[in-house]
């Protein structure tokens, strides 16, 4: 448009020469004096266009504007997908919270109906609390948090996640927030009436109140003082249901994963749900984080780091604000770079940055450290999948995986699996997969995230579950837990409910599955042989007997013996236990008996892993760290049992029962392993 309108005053200037031209010959005029300067003649003002209309209607648009018209990017898409965004937002920000102070969380959640799809949330934490001035921008400001780019691990990272809930409640309510908190017990709880400004992407104070927070009354009817801690309450339209992608099950799985956190939940019907904290353990934070990794840096972050840099020679800027960069390392990227090292970075040119790029990519650098990395780690994992499955009494729990770190793109991230199989899982169904990425559960678009395809992509007949064809999500009483932590989690979208489908993240699951796998198999081809022997024994005990009657009643002779009979046909020694829980502990029987046409001679060893065994009879002749080791011998067809307590055991702390055999042919015994001299992990 600017074109056409220069062209144009050039075709006006044209024209006048023209008339000019045509105009018939003056007089010549006499010659003005050289000191009088002719005026300069007046330029015609250019003509208004389209184009500046257009410009005057561009405007800066605020982020917290553009969330509101687009909010379905951040999971406030439905009513019961926008509750559980909430949930999880507000959730995620209490556990934050409360481990960055070093506190044990306790967190609850109250969800309060309205009427018409509008239901109140509350969601309260015993965490350090937020000083007054800084409750506007943390609940009502979008981009707005210490984490982001922090290059350490945590749960939010982008500082839009409770922000965006509230503004969606504001949006479908109308309603304003209310946010209470306290920062000690030397300071009063700051209770706050908060609204938002979406066109300046601002929290504005409504009306403010300090109180003396108190907490619910006890058994006796007295209130203490809540010494620290936050409280947010907002309304949106949402809806409550049951199933797996509920809030229920959100805070259920949460719960695994988290498990030096208590829990509770009272949903719109007062029904209350509470996971007790596992474990007074709370996870190792890291104090520094990483900066980038050379792998990993775009060519025009590269250029911004370097104009920007505070170091004036090139080697110390990439020894200074890279990872994994040693004075040999830069020496021989700045040699394939063909860059001096006391080059001031911030003179640098395109080409050499693209250079020093290109040298990055062909040097072996060392991958970044994984002190940055937060894992749940494989016991407290199995202590988190009992404490919250324990109504289904699995049958095993895997000993779960937790994968060396490994890089992608220069961010450090591992792997961690663990499985669970039989009790009251459903034996129909395809097998239940809960994602986790940095501590938070999955609960939507499964079929793009890379944690199910690498489940889809592993053929778990090899492994002993059911899978048709091959491939797909396999079927059987199995549940698997897949958590993947990073300084930054590669979501696909702004939700964050999907890990991106990356190969170096997919390959590190796959390896983590497959090697959490072969445990599960090894288990199910143990409880394979002992049922179809089960089954063997079975038949034999009854139909032997049965025809040995009836030939004895023929003959006229008594019923004879048959435990020879017997002993040749399964020719095994059969062992089993019986496990019996109570208030005072764990009471625990081994049975052995030898089927075979040979005594037994053998050393047996009893081991409850992280517990003491008491009370063992008979006696046993030695005791090795935490194992018990009897002497059997035992005669043909003869048996015999050995007890023991647990006294301060419990199903929830029980990982059970170990049993090895030494020197006996192990493939003639069932219900142990072979010992190895180690004992298995």
């Amino acid at each position: 448009m600017g074109q056409t309108t220069l062209d144009g005053s050039a075709r006006d200037d044209d024209a006048a020469e023209a008339v000019v031209a045509e105009a018939p010959a003056a007089a010549p005029e006499e010659p003005k004096p050289a000191t009088e300067a002719e005026p300069p003649a007046p330029r015609k003002k250019p003509k208004r266009t389209r184009a500046h209309e257009l410009a005057e209607e561009q405007r800066d648009i605020p982020i917290s504007e553009f969330f509101e018209q687009n909010r379905h990017i951040l999971g406030f898409d439905n009513p019961t997908h926008s509750l559980i965004t909430a949930v999880k937002e507000a959730v995620d920000n209490a556990l934050d919270a409360c481990e960055q102070a070093s506190i044990l969380p306790e967190v609850h959640v109250a969800l309060e109906s309205l009427g018409r799809d509008e239901l109140r949330i509350s969601v309260e934490d015993n965490g350090p609390g937020i000083l007054k001035e800084q409750i506007p921008m943390v609940f009502g400001r979008l981009l707005y948090g210490s984490r982001f780019g922090s290059g350490k691990q945590s749960r939010g990272q982008q500082g839009i996640g409770i922000s965006a809930a509230i503004m969606y409640g504001q949006l479908t309510t109308g309603r304003p927030a209310e946010i209470t908190s306290r920062i000690s017990i030397d300071h009063l709880a700051e209770k706050v009436i908060l609204k938002l400004d979406s066109r300046n992407n601002c929290g504005i104070i409504d009306r403010s109140e300090q109180l003396v927070w108190r907490l619910p009354p006890d058994e006796e009817g007295l209130q203490a003082e809540k010494e620290h801690g936050t409280r947010v309450v907002f309304s949106l339209k949402g809806r409550y249901q049951a199933g797996r992608q509920s809030v229920r099950e959100y805070l259920r799985t949460t719960s695994i994963v988290n498990p030096h956190a208590t829990i509770s939940f009272t949903d719109p019907a007062g029904e209350v749900m509470r996971f007790d904290r596992a474990t007074d353990e709370l996870p190792q934070l890291p104090q520094e984080g990483i900066k980038p990794h050379p792998h990993g840096v775009e060519l025009g972050q590269l250029l911004r780091m370097a104009h920007h840099a505070s170091q004036h020679q090139l080697g110390l800027f990439l020894q200074q604000e890279f990872s994994s960069m040693g004075k040999r390392t830069i020496e021989n990227v700045l040699a394939r770079a063909a860059l001096d090292p006391v080059v001031r970075p911030q003179d640098i040119t395109r080409a050499e940055a693209l250079a020093l790029r290109e040298a990055f990519q062909a040097t072996s650098i060392r991958s970044p450290t994984s002190k940055v990395l937060v894992p749940i780690g494989p016991q407290l994992i199995k202590l988190g999948l009992k404490q919250v499955l324990e109504e289904l009494r699995p049958d095993y729990y895997t000993t779960p995986v937790s994968r060396a770190p490994a890089v992608f793109a220069g961010t450090p991230f591992l792997v961690e699996v663990g499985m669970v199989f039989g009790g009251n899982l459903p034996r129909d169904e395809p097998v239940q997969i809960l994602r986790f990425a940095n501590r938070v559960p999955l609960l939507y678009q499964a079929g793009g995230c890379a944690i199910t395809k690498a489940v889809q992509g592993i053929n778990w007949r090899n492994y002993g579950l059911d899978q048709r064809g091959g491939k797909g999500t396999p079927n059987g009483p199995a549940l698997i837990l897949v958590h993947v932590a990073a300084t930054n989690i590669p979501f696909t979208s702004e939700a964050k409910e999907a890990v991106a489908d990356i190969p170096e993240i997919g390959r590190e699951i796959k390896l983590a599955l497959r090697a959490n796998a072969k445990t599960l198999a090894r288990h199910l081809k143990k409880q394979k042989k002992r049922a179809k022997l089960g089954e063997k024994f079975e038949l034999v005990q009854k139909v032997l007997p049965a025809m040995a009657e009836r030939a004895a009643r023929v003959v006229g002779e008594p019923v004879p013996n048959l435990d020879r009979v017997v002993a040749r046909i399964m020719d095994v020694v059969w062992i089993e236990e019986e496990i019996e829980f109570s208030d005072e502990g764990i009471e625990i029987a081994v049975r052995v008996t030898n089927y075979r046409l040979r005594s037994a001679s053998f050393k047996l060893r009893a081991e409850v892993p992280d517990h003491e065994i008491r009370d063992a009879e008979p006696r046993p002749g030695r005791r090795e760290g935490g194992q018990v080791i009897w002497s059997v011998g035992l005669p043909t067809t003869e048996s015999t049992t050995y007890r023991f307590r647990i006294p301060d055991g419990s199903r929830r702390s029980f990982d059970g029962l170990e049993l090895w055999v030494e020197g006996i042919d192990s493939s003639h015994v069932i219900g142990a392993e072979p010992w190895t001299g180690v004992a298995a992990a």
